[in-house]
């Protein structure tokens, strides 16, 4: 990595993602497969007050949102199986 990137901060956390203020995000991933359509939708109202130009990835589903755009989704194997990755960017507010 270029000197600049290899100073990036990088945080995991283990809590509830529906609790926490993302508004400051740059990327975020979200392992979807399993989430259903109330999460989904929660996880969409919290990824819309992010800004313009944040990244998102999911698997198996996208977010229900019409602020972001699906750049690429491909199917990839898994471990339980074959998932469709989406690579989302926010484009409106």
């Amino acid at each position: 990595l270029p000197p600049a990137k290899q100073k990036t901060v990088v945080q995991f956390l283990n809590e509830d993602a529906t609790k926490r203020d993302w508004s400051d995000a740059d990327m975020w991933f979200a392992n979807s497969t399993c989430f259903d359509e109330a999460l989904m939708a929660k996880l969409a109202t919290i990824a819309d007050k992010m800004k313009v130009g944040t990244f998102c990835v999911t698997f198996t589903k996208r977010l229900p949102s019409a602020k972001w755009q699906v750049l690429e989704h491909q199917v990839y194997t898994m471990s339980w199986g074959n998932a469709t990755v989406y690579i989302q960017k926010k484009v409106h507010l």
